[in-house]
């Protein structure tokens, strides 16, 4: 048993991850114990912060268009397969027997969910247990405006608060979502969830490149492997180059092997933040996480964003930040290696902006007053 059960579905990056991990971390510090649900392809890498994760038949996104979903061994999902999903979620749900669910995105994203979370979302209603949506800033833009009417009738039937982690200073919910206004009453901003900045200061070298979970971000890191020798000011600096756990396996190999001097290639690295802030530039997409460790650790940044299959969030955000001087922004039709490797010799420190960056712990307070009865 647990007190609160946290629906989370990663696809193609790991940024719901660990937005959820922070979460879980500030939660463990109240006494609130936690039990995810998650039905990503497992990877030991991930953490989720909580010692109690339920892995569900497990299914990731076909392509970067997000054209259907396909099993582990990529077959694409049937009717069967589904089934077994939903009877494994309502399992994890009778075993934990929470007093509040949180499901992340939904119905925001992850619309392919639906045949498993409706029916949940229905069962824990008439528990009368707290039904809690977590969701970020901004959404992908919809051009059937019926989609997103659909997410305002499922927000207000199925769900009793959606917290919101962003800040109205930078961007208010309706922003990206037309329907905001029609479910004001739910909606609650936590500031964004962002790592602590408790980092060692020291004196910062070299250039740090990322592809978030590295599904999509094989032209990222191949222009950033050849920008280093084109670089007017790091060409003699060490470069760390995170391609993520998902990053094409061939892809990785051919990488490694035909790797530059002075140039590392992980997959992975557990001390990721540390080395941003020890950094002098962090090149990456635009997703919220990265976003979130660039401002919590004041580094210089140059951010590709994530454009493939509509995908409108990431460019979005990004436009919007190099407007306030907090990033440098490379349309990622413009990316090859030498404009990557202007873009970073020209990259500066952020600006600083007014705004909460304690999401993980305003929303571990809310859930916990909420389970409390003070809510």
């Amino acid at each position: 048993m647990s007190d609160i059960l946290i629906y989370v579905q990663h696809l193609l990056g790991i940024g719901h991850v660990r937005r959820v991990a922070l979460i879980n971390a500030e939660l463990g510090r109240l006494g609130m114990t936690t039990t995810v649900v998650t039905g990503g392809i497992p990877d030991a890498s991930l953490d989720f912060g909580s010692d109690n994760v339920i892995q569900l038949p497990p299914c990731r996104t076909a392509d970067s268009g997000f054209s259907g979903l396909i099993d582990e061994v990529g077959n694409p999902v049937d009717e069967a397969w589904k089934q077994q999903r939903k009877q494994a979620l309502f399992d994890a749900f009778n075993v934990v027997a929470p007093k509040l669910l949180m499901v992340e995105m939904f119905p925001f994203g992850r619309r392919a969910f639906r045949f498993e979370l409706l029916p949940l979302l229905d069962k824990v209603g008439q528990a009368r247990i707290p039904r809690i949506c977590s969701v970020r800033d901004l959404l992908v833009r919809k051009s059937d405006r019926s989609k997103e009417a659909w997410m305002r009738d499922i927000a207000r039937s199925h769900f009793d608060r959606v917290l919101v982690h962003g800040d109205p200073a930078l961007f208010d919910f309706g922003r990206s979502f037309p329907f905001a206004n029609d479910i004001a009453d739910l909606i609650e901003y936590t500031g964004y969830v962002a790592p602590k900045a408790d980092f060692a200061a020291g004196k910062r070298k070299g250039v740090l490149v990322s592809a978030g979970g590295g599904a999509v971000g094989t032209a990222l890191i191949e222009a950033a492997i050849a920008a280093r020798s084109l670089s007017s000011r790091f060409t003699d600096q060490p470069w760390d180059i995170v391609a993520g756990p998902h990053f094409p396996r061939e892809a990785f190999q051919r990488l490694e092997e035909n790797l530059p001097t002075g140039i590392n290639l992980h997959r992975f690295l557990p001390d990721f933040r540390e080395r941003m802030a020890h950094a002098c530039v962090s090149v990456s997409q635009a997703g919220y996480n990265t976003l979130m460790d660039v401002l919590a650790t004041e580094t210089a940044s140059v951010m590709v964003p994530f454009a493939d299959g509509g995908e409108s969030e990431q460019a979005e955000r990004a436009a919007i930040l190099a407007g306030k001087n907090v990033l440098s922004l490379l349309d990622p039709d413009d990316l090859n290696p030498q404009s990557l490797a202007n873009q970073i010799d020209r990259a500066k420190n952020p600006v600083k902006l007014d705004i909460s960056l304690d999401g993980a712990g305003i929303t571990a307070a809310k859930l916990a007053e909420r389970i409390r009865g003070k809510a």
